[in-house]
């Protein structure tokens, strides 16, 4: 997976979701597939559908599972909206799950949930003090959000679509306020008859 800036609501524990678990276990089961010059997915290497994810939730958690339940909402391909059942896991959920299916998998989901709690500073989407910067650091702070959030949430087919497109929303606002504040704005000074002031 990748290694760049992540993005946290500020004073918010970080959260993976069960969307985000199955992009983490089909992209490490597609790495061990082509290591043995497998296609992926294949007989031996299946791809982890969602459902059958959200199943083996309650097995592995227990009880305590009823308090990560969550709803996702995503456009179907006939361009309408559906509604989804998902969990979104704690960094020990998230791990107990991970461990769940290997080792392996439990240390790279380790790593992203301690990446992610040593990013409370950094959210990259949150433009709320944007034009107290200079111009280049404005720029660079909407590049740096938007190469984010193409990189993390921009893959074709990922269950984080939906929210690549909420967070391009966000940031095209971003992109024209930084614009708007670049082009100089002149009021109009009236009409110049004869060469001189009005």
């Amino acid at each position: 997976m990748n290694n760049s800036m992540i993005v946290l609501p500020a004073n918010e524990a970080p959260t993976m979701s069960s969307l985000e678990m199955v992009d983490y276990i089909n992209a490490d089961r597609k790495s061990k597939a082509e290591a043995q010059g497998l296609k992926f997915p294949c007989k031996q290497i299946r791809k982890l559908e969602h459902r059958s994810f959200m199943k083996k939730v309650p097995k592995v958690i227990g009880e305590a599972a009823a308090k990560f339940f969550a709803s996702d909402s995503y456009i179907n391909g006939t361009g309408g909206k559906v509604e989804r059942d998902i969990y979104n896991f704690p960094k020990r959920e998230a791990c107990l799950m991970a461990m769940s299916y290997s080792y392996e998998l439990q240390a790279q989901v380790f790593d992203h949930m301690t990446k992610l709690e040593g990013s409370n500073e950094v959210n990259l989407l949150d433009f709320s003090g944007l034009t107290e910067l200079a111009i280049s650091e404005m720029q660079n702070r909407v590049a740096a959000a938007e190469k984010f959030s193409f990189e993390e949430h921009g893959q074709a087919g990922s269950a984080l679509m939906t929210r690549r497109k909420k967070e391009k929303k966000v940031i095209k606002k971003a992109e024209q306020l930084v614009k708007d504040l670049i082009q100089f704005k002149l009021c109009d000074l009236g009409d110049f008859p004869n060469g001189e002031l009005a």
